[in-house]
């Protein structure tokens, strides 16, 4: 059995899913993977498991191939800090962990042999493959090349609902009538986590854009829309011939933004697995600025 965390808000899911999905597809002899979707039953993690409501995805979830009696035991445990992984091990299943990072000991604590075989965000095809009766993987895997091996597949998996919100199908025409750009700004939680980009970044981005394009519109998607409007000098929005500032999808209705920045021609990334995705799942994307590969050009 091989077994994906399951954790954090949709894009996350979304990167989580499409790294077992490519470990089912180019090993289709080692049978489905499972999803330890556990983490939605001990807290409240963004909006919730997403991938079914948005994409309609039956994922192989561990809470629904257990027997429900089961399950519940397990969640007590988890509720008591013991991770999935762990309480497999403790009832004598042979299981390792592959950990794409070291936040597995405080998020997802394991005891057992656990192994680490390339840098966070790299790409090495071989970690599906570990010879294991029982594997545990742990990580994100924002990485295209996962996406990249079985595009095909994955845009027919991951395509989103049609758009019936009034606003939201007017910001789609929108986009649709002139070149448009979206700029991804995220501060929310990354502020307090020191992630939040510097807005020199942003008027960087918007200056390039407007040496290389005339006519074109711009959709900010932002957690903090007042905060971008009262600084939109600095981010360099003043480039731009006309602003949108997008607004009304919250909660359970936050992956429209994601769907309304996959239909844009041009895309400003913030340094998030958002942003990524919505790259990846743009099918005509023209124009793109990413915070990392520019960092890494810089270097």
């Amino acid at each position: 059995m091989k077994i994906q965390l399951l954790n954090g808000g949709l894009a996350n899911q979304v990167f989580q899913y499409i790294f077992a999905r490519y470990g089912e597809l180019s090993r289709p002899g080692d049978g489905k993977w499972f999803f330890d979707d556990s983490a939605y039953f001990v807290g409240k993690v963004h909006n919730g498991y997403e991938l079914e409501k948005v994409f309609g995805i039956k994922a192989n979830l561990l809470s629904t191939a257990m027997e429900p009696d089961v399950w519940s035991e397990y969640i007590d445990l988890k509720a008591k800090g013991m991770s999935i992984p762990q309480i497999f091990a403790d009832c004598g299943e042979d299981i390792i962990m592959y950990a794409e990072t070291d936040d597995y000991k405080m998020t997802n604590p394991f005891k057992g042999r656990v192994y680490r075989m390339m840098p966070e965000g790299n790409f090495y095809p071989g970690v599906v493959g570990l010879n294991a009766a029982n594997v545990y993987y742990h990580g994100n895997w924002v990485e295209a090349n996962w996406f990249n091996g079985y595009k095909d597949v994955f845009r027919k998996e991951l395509a989103f609902p049609e758009l019936k919100g009034k606003q939201a199908c007017t910001y789609m025409e929108q986009i649709k009538e002139k070149y448009s750009v979206a700029v991804h700004i995220r501060r929310g939680d990354y502020l307090g986590l020191g992630l939040a980009l510097e807005s020199n970044y942003y008027h960087e981005a918007l200056s390039k854009l407007a040496e290389e394009k005339e006519d074109y519109r711009v959709f900010v998607f932002s957690d903090d829309l007042y905060w971008c409007n009262q600084h939109s000098g600095e981010l360099g929005l003043h480039f731009a011939p006309e602003v949108v500032y997008v607004s009304g999808n919250y909660g359970a209705e936050s992956y429209v933004d994601l769907q309304l920045m996959s239909m844009c021609d041009g895309l400003i990334m913030a340094n998030s697995a958002f942003s990524y995705l919505a790259g990846l799942l743009n099918e005509h994307l023209d124009f793109v600025i990413n915070p990392i590969v520019e960092k890494e050009d810089a270097e």
